[in-house]
């Protein structure tokens, strides 16, 4: 039974871990470069959420919708005057990273500034659970489940329905074919980044509103997004959705198994072993030859 509570845990987790996969491979399926500070953003939305609810006292609802607005509004920023100039000015994906990893390190380092290191806690006191047979999940558990895999498949259904959501899909891949069918690429790069900072924002304030926040929760965050994103798969919708119910899971077990001081390992093991024996990823069909 232990055993059976430990899945339905790594369920939900499971369900985060996909929306900071999605949320990170959305910016890198469209303009091709690792952005970092996508954990500054996701820091961020949770803090911003902090402060309306707990200090200024909105309602949860209005302070949750406002940390992802300010989250979208600051990733579009971060495109406007970090990297769509250094793009102007011809830099490598290599550039991009280092550039975005400053603008983590300096956005991280202002909220630990502004706030302090320790951790502030969002919702206070025990929160109430139900049972599902011999089962018992949270309250929050069960938004978190809902909310995050209602995401997964609301976008799915947005790639596969949306003109727009398409035409983000396949920025990366045939850019110049966007530009002739009329589409403009600088507001594509705005719905790119504003769509990724959204789902950010949501699945950090999801986390926080359970466990609670602090200034350094967004590198555990880009770690796993990326880490499932290459797992399952660079350029496969379904395959990050994979690969982060199969990190999910397998840190769930280690728990069972071991102890939770053994997740991280766990997972850089996992993505090791992927990049050594299947470096397009374990969900992704394989290429001919021709095709690589």
């Amino acid at each position: 039974m232990l055993l059976l509570q430990i899945l339905l845990n790594g369920l939900v987790t499971a369900g985060i871990y996909a929306l900071l996969a999605i949320g990170f491979g959305m910016v890198y399926r469209s303009l091709r470069f690792f952005h970092i500070a996508y954990g500054a953003v996701y820091t961020a939305g949770a803090y911003i959420l902090y402060v309306f609810y707990c200090k200024l006292g909105f309602p949860l609802v209005i302070a949750i919708f406002l940390g992802i607005a300010f989250s979208v509004i600051l990733g579009i920023l971060m495109d406007t005057i970090a990297y769509l100039p250094l793009e102007k000015k011809g830099a490598t994906a290599g550039v991009l990273f280092i550039a975005s990893l400053g603008t983590y390190i300096v956005i991280v380092n202002l909220i630990a500034l502004l706030f302090g290191n320790e951790v502030k806690v969002v919702l206070e006191g025990i929160q109430p659970s139900f049972n599902i047979g011999p089962l018992i999940l949270t309250r929050l558990q069960a938004i978190q489940f809902i909310v995050a895999w209602g995401t997964v498949l609301l976008f799915w259904l947005a790639i596969r329905k949306n003109l727009t959501v398409k035409a983000l899909w396949a920025m990366g891949e045939a850019p110049v074919l966007l530009k002739v069918l009329g589409f403009s690429w600088k507001r594509l790069r705005i719905y790119a980044f504003g769509i990724s900072s959204a789902i950010a924002a949501l699945a950090s304030i999801l986390v926080a509103l359970d466990v609670g926040i602090d200034p350094h929760v967004g590198m555990h965050a880009i770690l796993t997004g990326a880490v499932a994103m290459l797992v399952g798969g660079m350029e496969n919708y379904w395959a990050w959705v994979g690969g982060a119910f199969l990190l999910a899971m397998c840190q769930a077990l280690s728990i069972w198994k071991f102890s939770a001081r053994w997740q991280d390992a766990l997972t850089f093991a996992i993505l090791i072993l992927t990049l050594l024996f299947r470096p397009q990823g374990l969900f992704s069909p394989l290429k001919r030859r021709e095709e690589r």
